[in-house]
């Protein structure tokens, strides 16, 4: 009789342990299938709202399908919720150039990521309406070609350029460009032949794991109906072991029964009260430990639950966190950016010896006329950028942009006693970058930017002020007499003053200039910075 309440309670704690690990496995089934189908539903919406009208609606609820679609890993989605995010973005009226140029982004990475010839046709008509739009004819043209090849449509070899030009190196490059685009798309379609071969092979493997798990469906039911089976033979046993047992011990009453029947019969019948309460106090035991058991899975799963999404806010928030520090840090100084956070103000500082770089563009006005605002600020962007990187180099300190005029800074916040060597070797720099680009301007027969730049060194106070909108700025005669340096000069050179030169002198071959006037300041002498010092 033990022996069978064990084995049931060995059964029924594997039954347990099974169920709870089906619990988890379509747990994260529902959660997988969730996550589609809010993809599902807000393209739908985005689609509905683009349908309407209210095209950022459209937007908004198609960035939130692609970031799922992302988590997913979804790629079919993803590049779905690219072009819809596109499309809704190139109808809404306001910040027309950043949301064509994110329209773009998102079509060719739809391209990027798709494999349906529909969706790359759709993406790349809508590039091609774009480039026809901003005048760029040979972009289009080859974009149309790629669309032309996905359709399956005759394409001529070559084809004349505008203005009725063939050859030369206009017509060099297209037939570059045409050859590119063939080779481009011989590779889709040997990356589609990999992609089908092994989708046939997921499929095989899928049909031999569901064959798998049907041999082990039946090898768990023939496991079952032989415990079942076990379970009835020793059944039995026992109730052949009771029936001898019960005979001999009729026998033996028989043959005591004159001495001691009474006797006998109160103590089977003690023996038999006491079995019947051992019995039902296991099966109490049993059905407590049963409910405890599912209380504990409830509980466990419940915590589970509560954890993970626990761990999804809190990956938000140290995210967010990290994104306002990099924001605060790409403000200020990384010193000055600690001192803010851990006292809520930052201490100003005055610097016995510091070095200010100004740059400013030549005849910026007259090329502003004459250039559309796209076209200028992506060229003011493209050079400041690259000062941002050349100074970042040098381990300098951005101050601030002024219109077309640039100012950083060496030795603040952190003491640097070669900082006015690497000021000059940043200014040399810059100017160098701005030549070589002028070169490619003048080839595509576009303007381009020369740039005065002027540098002093000498004590000045650095600090943040204000409440809204703060800055890291500098204050003194030092930045004054460097912004007069910068005017002083001339494009695509270094002007630095007296202070400078004593520092750098060894360094730097300099050009004496000698002493020369300067607005609100006097004669000031000034050198021009030509080359490193053998």
């Amino acid at each position: 009789m033990k022996f069978i309440q064990i084995y049931c309670l060995l059964f029924l704690s594997s039954f347990l342990a099974a169920q709870t690990q089906g619990l988890l496995d379509l747990e994260r089934a529902l959660t997988q299938k969730s996550r589609l189908d809010f993809v599902q539903s807000s393209l739908k919406l985005s689609e509905g709202y683009y349908m309407e009208g209210f095209y950022a609606k459209s937007a908004v609820r198609a960035k939130r399908a692609f970031e799922t679609s992302q988590k997913l890993g979804n790629r079919k989605y993803m590049a779905t919720s690219l072009t819809q995010e596109g499309k809704a973005l190139l109808k809404i009226g306001k910040r027309k150039t950043a949301n064509r140029k994110k329209a773009v982004e998102n079509f060719r990475k739809s391209i990027r990521l798709t494999n349906d010839p529909q969706l790359k046709i759709e993406n790349l008509e809508q590039l091609e309406t774009l480039a026809r739009q901003r005048g760029k004819t040979n972009e289009a043209e080859l974009i149309a070609l790629q669309i032309a090849r996905l359709k399956g449509e005759p394409v001529a070899a070559t084809s004349p350029l505008p203005g009725g030009r063939k050859g030369g190196l206009f017509g060099k490059k297209r037939k570059q460009a045409i050859e590119k685009a063939k080779e481009m798309q011989q590779e889709n379609r040997e990356l589609n032949e990999q992609m089908a071969t092994l989708d046939r092979q997921r499929r095989k493997l899928e049909s031999k794991s569901a064959d798998l798990q049907g041999v082990l469906l039946k090898k768990d039911s023939a496991i079952v109906e032989m415990s079942n089976e076990q379970m009835r033979t020793e059944l039995m046993i026992l109730e052949k072991e009771r029936m001898v047992d019960s005979f001999a011990y009729a026998t033996l009453m028989d043959s005591m029964f004159l001495a001691n029947q009474d006797s006998k019969i109160v103590e089977q019948e003690t023996q038999i009260q006491l079995k019947n309460s051992q019995r039902n106090l296991f099966l109490a035991l049993a059905s407590i430990g049963l409910v405890l058991m599912i209380a504990l899975l409830s509980r466990y799963l419940g915590i589970k639950r509560h954890n993970a999404v626990l761990e999804e806010k809190n990956k938000i928030i140290r995210e967010e966190k990290k994104r306002s520090e990099d924001l605060l840090l790409n403000i200020l100084p990384a010193a000055i950016a600690d001192e803010l956070k851990a006292r809520g103000v930052a201490e100003t500082r005055q610097y016995e010896r510091a070095t200010v770089l100004f740059t400013d563009f030549k005849n910026f006005s007259n090329i502003a006329k004459t250039t559309s605002p796209e076209q200028l600020i992506r060229d003011l962007d493209h050079c400041f950028k690259n000062f941002d990187r050349i100074i970042g180099k040098y381990e300098l300190e951005k101050i601030k942009t002024i219109g077309d005029a640039y100012m950083c800074a060496g030795g603040l916040p952190k003491l640097d006693p070669l900082h006015p060597l690497k000021v000059v070797k940043a200014a040399l720099e810059i100017q160098q970058f701005l030549m070589e680009w002028k070169l490619e301007k003048v080839e595509r027969g576009e303007h381009y930017f020369e740039a005065r730049v002027g540098i002093h060194t000498g004590p000045l106070i650095a600090g943040v002020v204000g409440m809204k909108k703060f800055a890291y700025d500098i204050w003194g005669d030092t930045v004054n007499v460097a912004s007069r340096m910068e005017s002083s000069g001339e494009a695509g050179k270094v002007n630095i003053s007296a202070a400078t030169y004593e520092l750098v002198k060894d360094q730097f071959d300099c050009e004496y200039r000698g002493k020369i006037k300067a607005k609100n300041i006097g004669e000031v002498e000034m050198y021009f910075v030509k080359e490193t010092a053998a």
